[in-house]
């Protein structure tokens, strides 16, 4: 009998913001140097060691566009199979009080009506969150 060892997949949970302000939402573009060069998503970052979905939103907020932001609510989780890894999406719709970014990593943001997001080249993880933010828009009106 030849046993085989089969390395788990790696699962990368990803807190992500969809940053509503006056009726418009943010995009933001990804650096060149980063994988998915230039494609758009929404503002986030991996999870680390010990912390909540929560914790590494406002964290990685902070760390990109230093600015805080408020939980309105959660959409559903998305995920996205690399072969090598699961990328998982842990969207929150999110309010800032400020507009007064500094941007960290992303090549530039923009704001955006929501029917009007698919105009931007984004990362097929997120093109699966633009779909739960229309459910979500839909389920409120």
């Amino acid at each position: 009998m030849i046993e085989v060892l089969v390395s788990e997949k790696l699962v990368v949970r990803v807190p992500c913001a969809v940053i509503e302000r006056d009726g418009k939402v943010l995009a933001g573009q990804r650096s060149a140097a980063l994988s998915f060069p230039l494609q758009w998503e929404f503002p986030g970052g991996k999870l680390e060691k010990g912390e909540t979905d929560e914790q590494a939103l406002f964290r990685e907020i902070m760390e990109e566009l230093n600015v805080a932001v408020e939980i309105i609510d959660k959409l559903p989780e998305t995920s996205k199979d690399q072969g090598w890894r699961e990328i998982v999406l842990v969207p929150f719709i999110c309010k800032v009080d400020t507009t007064d970014f500094i941007l960290t990593e992303h090549e530039q943001i923009l704001w955006l009506d929501p029917e009007d997001l698919p105009t931007l080249d984004w990362t097929e993880a997120d093109l699966n969150v633009i779909r739960n933010y229309y459910n979500y828009l839909a389920a409120k009106s």
